[in-house]
């Protein structure tokens, strides 16, 4: 397979199963793993979930370890975020040849991470994770954090067929991100009873995690206050990528919220469920050039991808500010997600800071919650490379 691809991969890099002869188990596993920090390392078990047992996994791509497990935090609020991690995509023979691995192969060009790796875990990150930091709005939150090792932005209830884009081998993927979410979610109704108010929220492919899962979640805790976080996932792609991702993945979302025919490119998830849920509060985070965003649209067949995508964004934000619970900040530059990078804190190109439009979004009246953006940021960069 020939590495002209190699551009993008290294702006993808930035981004960082189910069967009926399980045995039944509900999944109230105890504590295992647990932090001086305060985070718990839960390994879950073999879930029955709407009539089907459900076994957690990651993508059991070759090489890769299959086992899975989440973290989660007890906080002293009354109050909850679930995290969806990120770390890239596959939907064909060439993505999804491609993993990264926590011994550090495909670092550099992998397109999707395919296992668990160490840096996972949430009490090494910054951003909403730094938890003794005083101007961090969700400090004293409790927390689930979701890992993503699937290639199927948490989306995914299949098993995948492809073929290595060197030798032609077959191999398999386990695109199982929706099938792990549903066993956690279990564990979240079993360990929390109704939260006064619950965030979710994801970084690149965990933002669509968290737009998928929406529904579920607000299924499960109808009387919590809740809303919802996208951190660089806009949502801009081609009707050819959509259509790949529904057949590797299966991809589908709630009907009762989304209906039973399959999505298009044309179809905005998140102007959906802001206008299913007119008491709850949506937002997005992007650069106005985001790179990794940039690249996966290039990846999926698109000229000028740096300046169609930064277009595109922008007409679909313009489109969702029209929600009277809609609010977006758009900060200058290419860099990709920010919840947990160290731009958490020194981020305040869209006019205020970043922490603090935050706080405004999860506040109890949210009087100060407004659309935030850079101001003489439209140029695209003068070097893009696709």
């Amino acid at each position: 397979m020939k590495r002209w691809f190699w551009f993008f991969a290294l702006a993808l890099a930035a981004c960082s199963a189910s069967g009926a002869q399980q045995p039944e188990a509900r999944n109230l596993a105890p504590p295992q793993a647990s932090s001086s920090t305060g985070w718990t390392e839960i390994t879950p078990q073999p879930t029955r979930v709407e009539g089907r047992v459900i076994t957690p996994t990651c993508s059991d791509a070759p090489g890769a370890n299959p086992a899975f497990r989440f973290w989660t935090r007890q906080g002293t609020a009354d109050r909850l975020v679930i995290y969806f991690e990120g770390g890239g995509a596959c939907w064909d023979d060439l993505t999804c040849s491609i993993p990264r691995f926590a011994d550090g192969r495909g670092e550099g060009d992998g397109f999707f991470k395919a296992e668990l790796i160490p840096s996972d875990a949430p009490e090494q990150m910054g951003g909403i994770f730094d938890l003794a930091n005083a101007r961090n709005p969700l400090r004293d939150w409790s927390f689930v954090y979701v890992p993503y090792c699937t290639g199927d932005v948490h989306t995914g209830a299949n098993t995948a067929r492809y073929r290595n884009a060197d030798t032609g081998a077959p191999f398999e993927i386990e695109h199982r991100g929706a099938d792990n979410f549903r066993v956690v979610l279990e564990w979240i109704k079993a360990n929390f009873d109704t939260p006064e108010q619950i965030l979710v929220t994801g970084s690149s492919a965990g933002a669509y995690g968290a737009q998928a899962h929406y529904v579920r979640i607000r299924d499960a805790f109808p009387q919590s206050r809740a809303a919802l976080l996208g951190d660089a996932g806009q949502g801009v792609a081609t009707q050819d990528f959509v259509d790949a991702r529904n057949r590797a993945w299966r991809y589908e979302l709630p009907r009762s919220v989304f209906g039973a025919a399959p999505l298009t490119a044309d179809d905005d998830v998140v102007s959906r469920l802001a206008a299913r849920y007119p008491q709850d509060r949506f937002a997005q985070y992007t650069t106005a050039h985001d790179i990794t965003q940039s690249a996966f649209y290039a990846l999926m067949g698109v000229e000028n991808a740096c300046s169609a995508w930064s277009d595109k964004m922008r007409r679909d934000l313009n489109q969702r500010q029209t929600a009277p619970n809609f609010r977006a900040y758009v900060a200058a530059g290419q860099t990709h997600t920010i919840l947990r990078s160290r731009l958490f804190y020194a981020e305040t190109s869209g006019g205020a800071p970043f922490t603090e439009w935050l706080a405004a979004f999860v506040s109890d009246g949210g009087e100060t919650w407004q659309n935030r953006a850079c101001v003489n940021c439209d140029a695209p960069p003068a070097r893009c490379g696709f």
